[in-house]
Order: C-alpha cells, then structure tokens, then sequence
C-alpha cells in the first residue's frame, strides 16, 4: 500500500490565530526558514526516491519562485494552501474564490502545470462551509485535501476516514482526509505536524500498520518549520506552545523512519488509486 506525502509550505511566521503574527504588512521583515527546508525535504525525498504533494502558499511562492520550480523539476506534485493563509471559515465565498483563484494563477505561471489540489489552511473547511467544495472545483481544481476528522483548534470535520466523494451542486469531488486513530469514543492524530513531533515514532508505526490492515492510506502532512529546531519563538498560550514547539527535533529522523518502513506517493496517486481500486463513498 502506498500512503500520500504531503507537506504544507509556509512560513514559521504563517501559524494562525497569534496576535504578534496577524499583521501581514510585517511578514515581509520577519526572517525566513521556508527555502532552506523546503530544500532539505527536497534531498531526504531524493535520497529515498520518494515523490510527495507540496501544497504552497501563494504568498510563498510569490516571493521565492524557485520553490515552486524546484518542486515541479523533481518530480513531485504541486498543489495551493490558498493564497494569504486565511481560514476558510473566516472568509466569504466570494473572498474565498479571490484567494484560492490568485494562488492557482502565480503557482500555473511559475510552472505552467495545471494545479489539481487544495489544502485548506488549518484544516479550516468545517460544517456550515460546505460552499467552499463547490468553489474548489469551480476554479478548476480536482480534489481536496482539507478535511480533518476530529476535533483540534481551528478545523475539523466530521466525514469517514476513507477517500471518499463529496456531492456538490453539480458532480462530485475527491476528499482526501487527514489520518486519526480511533481508541473507543477518542480519536487521537498520529501522522502530521506537531501530532507526528510529540508521539512516539513506535505510536506513528503503529497507526501505519493498522491504517494498512484496514486497506486505508495514511496521509502525513508537514511544514518546514516542523524541521526547524531553531524556529523563531514568539508569545502564545502554553498549549499552543506546546504544540508548535515540541519535538521539533524530531522531524527528520522520524520522516526518514516512515520512508524507509513504509511506501509513499502524491496525494493525487493515491487518491487515483483508492478511486480505481477501494470501495468509496459518497457523502
């Protein structure tokens, strides 16, 4: 079984709902880590022939069109995380369109591949904005990558765990939603971000293993500040410090663990072949 590889390319300063981050005018003086390891992902993926999804923010790629090109000239797949960062809930469908369809454009100029995935920031497509699927595929994306399936600060979305299909207005369209094990009433992620930096790397095998027995894909997702031990610090609540900050030291070996066990691919390969070959539901 191949599982999906996904990373989210941002920025440190791109973690949302903090007060000394929200200025967008200041980004620009921040200091940077997002090249230097989207370069490093880069060579671990080369080192062990794996391909993955890198979903990256049109702000991003704006600003360091080498990223971008890099990604596409090796062979991997290149997906939005919208233009701005922006919540999805937050938005309006008309302000939701503007971003995601400005991403699109600066990523297809940049590469001229045509852009097939989105991946909401903060998992922020939850119940009430349904509307936004719709919107994916009508500026000519092809599947989403948004849904998470539990609980967590700023997102969630109650679906199944496989891929499935979401009814729209007119068609349907591919959901590939992130991993969470399920122990009796509570479901704990395992695969992504600070999820896969706290767990122990025997807890993240162990999800593998019953995902696989299960016939289901697991999707890891990753920021390159998640390979970061000297990111930036700034203020926040002990609990979102926490979640930001730990194990940041842990990343790459735990990455390197996950492709030398277990098979990868983009989320687009996967999602084909779960489409082709497992039973899907429409939801």
């Amino acid at each position: 079984m191949k599982h999906a590889l996904s990373f989210d390319i941002e920025d440190w300063f791109h973690i949302v709902d903090i007060d000394e981050l929200e200025d967008r005018d200041k980004w620009d003086s921040f200091p940077t880590l997002v090249e230097e390891k989207t370069d490093l992902i880069l060579n671990i993926l080369s080192e062990y022939g794996t391909k993955g999804t890198f979903f990256v923010l049109g702000w991003i790629a704006q600003r360091y069109p080498s990223i971008s090109k890099k990604i596409v000239d090796q062979g991997h797949e290149l997906g939005t995380h919208s233009f701005w960062h922006h919540r999805v809930y937050e938005l309006t469908p008309e302000t939701f369109y503007d971003d995601l369809k400005l991403s699109i454009d600066v990523l297809q100029d940049q590469t001229g591949v045509h852009i097939k995935g989105f991946r909401a920031p903060s998992f922020s497509i939850t119940p009430g904005n349904e509307w936004a699927f719709d919107i994916i595929k009508e500026v000519g994306l092809e599947y989403d990558a948004s849904l998470f399936p539990a609980q967590r600060g700023h997102g969630g979305y109650p679906c199944v765990q496989e891929v499935h299909q979401i009814k729209l207005f007119e068609g349907t369209l591919p959901e590939l939603p992130m991993s969470v094990l399920k122990k009796g009433p509570v479901r704990i992620p395992f695969s992504g971000g600070g999820y896969l930096r706290f767990l122990p790397y025997k807890i993240i095998s162990s999800g593998f293993d019953k995902f696989e027995n299960e016939g289901i894909p697991v999707v890891v997702y990753l920021h390159p500040r998640d390979f970061a031990p000297d990111c930036p610090r700034v203020k926040m609540p002990m609990h979102r410090r926490f979640k930001s900050y730990t194990g940041l030291g842990t990343t790459e070996s735990k990455l390197r663990g996950l492709l030398q066990n277990f098979k990868f691919d983009t989320c687009e390969n996967v999602i084909i072949d779960c489409l082709k070959n497992c039973s899907t539901s429409e939801v």
